[in-house]
Formats: structure tokens, C-alpha cells, sequence
């Protein structure tokens, strides 16, 4: 996995949609052999308004980046910094796709670079996290985490763990494939854990379902369990909002496809159904951006 050279890359962007938002800023780490051997950055001007809500996170401001040279004079540059070496990034596609999509409306080319994404590495290392933002992975390898949320800073920090991360990725792959002589038992384990987690839910929803009709009915407020946890029951307010209507308004605001998403679910439901014409299903799978194989264990049953 850990590459003799690689690149580990961090962006700052206008927003998180790679079609409409635009790169704020460059940082990038030249790792050899788990050395840095180099570094690329390069604050852009976006030619946008930047919006407060963006600059709250980066802390990058209007003033910063008036005057610097915009993305298609930036690019050609980093492209050459990261030569033909795998892209390392956390969350990489977020970053892969900015990088790509202005490769190819500005410099007419596709990125053919390998990804590495540290949080599928992550993941794997540390399997009971459930957040793995790069501040935690920091806090989890014990690397300092400050001065976060810049892109050079983001590629250093990255950079640092990066080789300790690649190698613990590798054991325990290694632990996985140890065990590939019991596969036979494993796949029973597997069964009994599936059965199992099922019984649990069930018995999580019962059990919810008392404590919830008892805390309405009863008018209490709170339980506490020994050891020092509370239970409590908590009103959260739910609504929704009229389509037609707040469409108009963001549509009015020029924000409209920023919060519009296309729901993959129900799209598959009008691709497998009769709604739409051959012709409307085959433009529609014409948008599709392949994003690779994910494992998935299925289990048949005997009848």
C-alpha cells in the first residue's frame, strides 16, 4: 500500500459540490520512501463571492485570496508536482473529483492518478470508530492535531501518519488473510453473529418502546442507571417543507442545486419501473460516474 512516492493532497473549496463550488486553496506533501521530499501550495482566487459559513471553517477570507492567481493558472503547476504518483488524501474522492473536473474543463485531460484514501485505511485499522475525521485519526496515531483546516497544514498532518497508517493497514490485512484456513468456520461465526445482532434489534426496539410509552404515560422525566448514566426520553421537533414552493424561493436565491440532491434510491426505482421512456433511462445512465466495488456479504438460506 505505502508506495515508494506518493503525493498526499488536501483542498480548501467554496463548498462540497465539485460541479458548482471551486478550489480555495492547494496543499500538497511529496512523500518518498515516508520522507517528506517536498511540498506544493497555492491559495486561488475562486472568482466568487466566498459565503461566511465556508469562511467559518478555513478561516480563509475574501481579503486573503484577492489577487492570487485563479485555478487555471495554479493548476498546470501542481499537476506537474504531482507527476504520475498515487493521490493520498482523506475522503480522496472529494478531493479527486475537484482536481478532475478542472483538468478537464481547463486543460481538456483526465487525472489518471491512483487514489489512496487514508479513511478507507482508516476504517480497516480502527473499525469500532465511527467518525474518522482527520483530527481524530490524528488524536488515534497520536500526531499533533493543530492548526487544522488549511490545505497545506491538512497535508502535512496527513502526511505525517501516513506511512505508520499504510503499515498498520497492511498488518491487518495480513491478520485477515491469517485466518483465510478457517473461512469455513468463520462463515458459521458469521451466521450466528447476523442472527444474533438481528435478535438485539428486536429486543432494542421492545425495550425503547416500553421506556417511550412509559416516560409519556407516566410524565417522568428521567431514569438513572447505576454507574452514573441517565435515561431520558427527547421531543425532537419534525416537519418538512413544501417542494414546489421553497423550489421557487432557493431558486430565486441562485442556491437551488446547491441543496437539491438526486436520491439514488428512488431514481433506481424509475430506471427498474415504467415511468420514463428507453430513451429518458438511457440519458439518465448516461450520468452515472462509476465509483468502484464495494464488498458485501450475502447469506442464502435453505427454503
Amino acid at each position: 500500500m505505502s508506495a515508494a512516492v506518493v503525493t498526499v493532497v488536501d483542498l480548501e473549496t467554496t463548498g462540497l459540490d465539485y460541479k458548482l463550488d471551486r478550489i480555495l486553496e492547494i496543499g500538497a506533501v511529496r512523500l518518498e520512501d515516508g520522507s517528506a521530499a517536498g511540498e506544493f501550495h497555492a491559495l486561488v482566487n475562486p472568482e466568487v463571492p466566498l459565503r461566511e459559513s465556508n469562511v467559518a471553517i478555513h478561516g480563509i477570507t475574501q481579503e486573503m485570496v484577492r489577487g492570487c492567481p485563479r485555478i487555471r493558472d495554479v493548476l498546470p503547476a501542481f499537476l506537474e508536482f504531482l507527476g504520475d504518483t498515487a493521490l493520498v488524501a482523506h475522503n480522496a474522492v472529494f478531493d479527486y473529483n475537484f482536481l478532475n473536473q478542472n483538468a478537464q474543463l481547463l486543460l481538456k485531460r483526465e487525472l489518471g492518478n491512483p487514489i489512496i484514501d487514508t479513511s478507507v485505511l482508516a476504517k480497516e485499522v480502527f473499525p469500532r470508530e465511527r467518525a474518522l475525521s482527520l483530527e481524530r485519526l490524528l488524536q488515534l496515531m497520536r500526531k499533533p492535531a493543530e492548526g487544522l483546516h488549511r490545505a497545506l497544514n491538512d497535508a502535512r498532518a496527513l502526511a505525517s501518519l501516513y506511512p505508520d497508517l499504510a503499515e498498520l493497514y497492511e498488518a491487518k490485512l495480513a491478520w485477515h488473510r491469517s485466518r483465510f484456513a478457517i473461512s469455513d468456520s468463520l462463515a458459521g461465526r458469521y451466521l450466528q453473529l447476523t442472527d444474533l445482532i438481528e435478535e438485539l434489534k428486536a429486543e432494542e426496539w421492545e425495550v425503547r418502546r416500553t421506556l417511550e410509552l412509559y416516560f409519556i404515560e407516566t410524565g417522568r422525566d428521567a431514569i438513572a442507571v447505576p454507574g452514573g448514566t441517565v435515561v431520558k426520553l427527547e421531543k425532537k421537533e419534525s416537519w418538512e417543507f413544501h417542494s414546489e414552493e421553497v423550489r421557487g424561493i432557493l431558486a430565486e436565491a441562485g442556491i437551488l442545486e446547491r441543496v437539491t440532491r438526486v436520491d439514488r434510491t428512488k431514481l433506481d426505482r424509475y430506471l427498474k419501473g415504467d415511468r420514463l421512456t428507453p430513451e429518458q433511462k438511457e440519458a439518465i445512465l448516461s450520468t452515472r460516474r462509476f465509483l468502484g466495488y464495494r464488498p458485501h456479504l450475502s447469506v442464502e438460506r435453505p427454503s
